[in-house]
């Protein structure tokens, strides 16, 4: 968290990326196995181009845990490669409860075995979410909830 917060200047790029998988598996796995790093930078480009940072953060955290881009520490990296950008915006923190931690795995294995990742992003979004009103009153907060909900495709 750290690093996160003194690195919010930096753009998600591929050195970002390995330097949060080199954090998570300092001392617990080998250099990073990354696969094809021209599959990879294609995915940080086209998450650049998504315009709305919950939508980017998903889209980052599904590619890195399911590519497995690195031997070990691929859920973790996702995970702080997708607060990155929530932080980032000052939009959100994403964190599993423990109470959803079950659930969590059993959607993400299912986003595993078929590649379709909405009802993944609409678990998340729903119980693992914390939207930063950054002081705003609660009707600006669900109006602010409602047109993240709209811009997901979770209405």
């Amino acid at each position: 968290m750290q690093f996160m917060l003194s690195n919010l200047d930096r753009p998600v790029d591929l050195d970002l990326v390995k330097e949060y998988n080199r954090i998570v598996c300092e001392s617990l796995c080998d250099k990073p196995g990354m696969p094809a790093i021209g599959k990879i930078e294609e995915v940080l480009r086209l998450a650049k181009e998504i315009d709305h940072p919950i939508k980017q953060g998903f889209y980052l955290f599904g590619h890195i845990a399911r590519e497995q881009w690195f031997n070990d520490g691929n859920e973790r990296t996702a995970q702080l490669v997708a607060n990155h950008v929530f932080v980032q915006n000052n939009v959100a923190m994403l964190a599993v409860p423990v109470e959803e931690r079950e659930n969590f795995w059993h959607k993400l294995v299912k986003f595993y075995e078929t590649g379709q990742q909405d009802d993944l992003n609409d678990f998340l979004y729903k119980t693992s979410i914390g939207i930063m009103p950054g002081g705003l009153t609660m009707e600006k907060t669900r109006e602010i909830d409602e047109r993240n909900r709209k811009w997901l495709g979770l209405e």
